[in-house]
Parts: C-alpha cells; structure tokens; sequence
C-alpha cells in the first residue's frame, strides 16, 4: 500500500517531493505525512487522485506540508510536530522531522492551552448529558486527544520519550506526580465497570492538576 503511494508521488511530483514519513499517537505509527519543496494548487491536484486512492484502501488521509513550512510551524503547532517525531517511520526521502527545532517555551504555552481548552470542553460536555450511558463515550473521546500532550510533558523535562504507551504513562506519573490510572482505564476499556461520574471527576481532577504545573514552569 504504503509502496504504491510512494512511487506515485516520485511520478507525479519529481524532485518536488521530499520526504514521506508515517507516524502517529499511541505507539502506533499510521498516519503519513508528505512533505514537499513547495505546495501550489496545482501541485494539490497532481496530489489530489493519489491521496483521494491511498485514503479509499487505508482510511488514512495523509498531511500535507512543505519543508518550510513543517520548519516554521515549530512555534504554533510544537505538540503536532512530536506527535509526528514519536515514533516516526521515515518511508521515502529525507528524514525531516529530525530537523525540525522545538523550544519548550512554545511547547509549554501550547499544553497549556491545550489543556484548558480541554477542561473547558469536558465540563460543558459533562454537564449536557442527560442519560449516563453516554459518559462512557465522552470519555473515550477525551483520552486520545491527550496524548500528544504526554509527549509535550516529557519534552519540557528532557525525558526520552518511549513508543510504548505504557512506559509513556509512567515516565508522565514519574516526572510529575500524577496519577495517569484513567488512561489505562480508558485504554484497556474498564471503564464499563466503575460509576462513570468517578472517572469524570478523575479526569477533570487531572486536568487541573496538570494545569496548575504547568502554568507554573518557566523557560
């Protein structure tokens, strides 16, 4: 699958193309990430059937960004980019994202927000629901789009970031006194068996925990 695509964009694109990398959350790498020399709209449409074929067969639509710009984004979307580095699979040209600069002032603002915006989002989702049973979904939802905010964590303290989920848990548990238990809950889906609105309480509890550290580091 991945070979096809390959060989697709270096027929369409040429010397344009300069790298395709897979990555992704969780340990998982399954996203892909196309990185071109430059990104006209008529390079979109060289692009478009490829993806438009890839996506069909894989379910997975690939990111598109030019090599100056995944270098100029690293003080907007600092949390993206090391979801893309841990782990990354470097598929096709030249490996990017090794070059691409982080500053854990810009990766601090970013949690923070991030987290805040997410505390904001479960409280207003929270008190919304009117029958029980859909706590279990707003929770499911909530714990993958965390995730990149794990990476965050461990960057701002120099910790080597692992690709498995379960050391990453741990290594956050270590460096920040926190209990990460929810997200095991969430991952080995036992949360079926607890009162949902503990977890809830749990997870909002985390959040402002995290919230409060955070917002105190200085870089």
């Amino acid at each position: 699958m991945h070979e096809n695509l390959i060989n697709e964009c270096k027929e369409k694109l040429k010397d344009n193309l300069v790298s395709i990398i897979k990555y992704g959350t969780e340990g998982e790498p399954n996203n892909i990430l196309i990185v071109t020399k430059q990104l006209t709209f008529s390079d979109l449409n060289e692009l478009k059937p490829i993806i438009l074929s890839f996506s069909k067969k894989s379910k997975v639509v690939p990111i598109l960004f030019t090599e100056d710009g995944l270098k100029d984004s690293n003080d907007v979307f600092p949390l993206e980019i090391l979801d893309m580095i841990y782990p990354h699979e470097l598929l096709h040209g030249i490996d990017v994202l090794n070059n691409v600069g982080l500053d854990k002032k810009h990766v601090r603002t970013q949690i923070e927000f991030e987290l805040r915006s997410k505390l904001i989002h479960l409280r207003e989702n929270y008190v919304g629901i009117k029958n029980p049973k859909d706590l279990k979904p707003l929770l499911k939802s909530a714990i993958p789009t965390l995730m990149p905010l794990l990476y965050g964590l461990l960057f701002m303290k120099n910790i080597k970031i692992p690709s498995d989920l379960y050391s990453l848990y741990s290594n956050v548990e270590k460096s920040y006194d926190i209990d990460m238990g929810i997200f095991r809950k969430v991952r080995e889906d036992t949360i079926g068996k607890q009162d949902l609105t503990v977890l809830i309480n749990d997870l909002i509890n985390l959040l402002e925990k995290l919230i409060n550290i955070v917002d105190k580091m200085k870089f």
